[in-house]
């Protein structure tokens, strides 16, 4: 009988290189929570996805210093947005925007002390080293005035005082005169906002902040206390929003 020749192998030919996606976050950060809202693109489904939200929020009472150290594990929340959005993005794809710790002219006001200037800014920082300690380096620090004027462009008003503050929202969101103006983001994210287009997730109507004993906190059901701004998911929404605008305009997403 005639020897028949064995079979050849082939190796699997594996590639390298993998489409993740990619996805945008946005941060609002204060001594009262962190807030984040995210968007993504997943390229293994090929479907956007988003918004989703998440919060750490602090009573009045906790100590300081363990608000800190919270911060400085800060990837935790991008790692619960990864969740959330169901993608596998690498971190080199991840586009990170936090709110800068105070808006601009604020340091030479009369309402705010070195204090409360001081806890702004290392609750900033030590949210900021959370990300870069832990791989994600693809952050950048936004001014308020940036995310206003693309809310307001929906919106279609200016950010100038007397049209960004408006009776009518004092009457909608239970707030006074001086706190309408906070309840833009909140107007435009469930109601104007065109990413709605793309990113079909549903946003929720969260309950708005009221300052109580326990520091801002969500205004129960029922409750008539006057609002002193919308749930920080909502500002977190347009700092990513506006995010996503300025990196699309320099074709960083691909």
């Amino acid at each position: 009988m005639t020897p028949r020749g064995k079979h050849k192998k082939y190796a699997p030919k594996i590639s390298t290189e993998r489409d993740s996606g990619w996805m945008v976050a946005g941060f609002d950060t204060s001594q009262s929570c962190l807030a984040g809202a995210a968007i993504a693109w997943d390229a293994t489904m090929r479907v956007f996805k988003g918004p989703v939200f998440t919060i750490e929020r602090w009573m009045g009472g906790e100590d300081y210093m363990s608000r800190i150290r919270k911060c400085g594990y800060s990837f935790e929340l991008i790692l619960d947005l990864k969740h959330k959005l169901g993608v596998i993005t690498d971190s080199e794809h991840i586009f990170i925007a936090q709110e800068e710790p105070w808006p601009m002219g604020m340091a030479g006001g009369s309402n705010f002390t070195s204090g409360y200037l001081k806890q702004q800014a290392e609750i900033s920082g030590a949210f900021l080293a959370g990300m870069l300690r832990f791989g994600y380096t693809n952050v950048v620090q936004m001014n308020s005035t940036r995310w206003r004027q693309i809310v307001a462009a929906d919106l279609g008003i200016t950010i100038h005082h007397s049209k960004w503050r408006d009776p009518v929202l004092c009457k909608q969101y239970n707030c006074i005169p001086q706190d309408s103006g906070k309840f833009r983001s909140k107007q435009w994210a469930l109601g104007y906002a065109p990413f709605s287009e793309r990113f079909h997730f549903k946003v929720p109507d969260l309950p708005d902040i009221i300052k109580s004993k326990h520091g801002n906190t969500p205004r129960p059901d029922g409750s008539k206390a006057k609002a002193i701004q919308p749930a920080d998911e909502y500002d977190a929404l347009a700092i990513c929003w506006t995010f996503y605008n300025e990196l699309q305009e320099s074709k960083l997403l691909s």
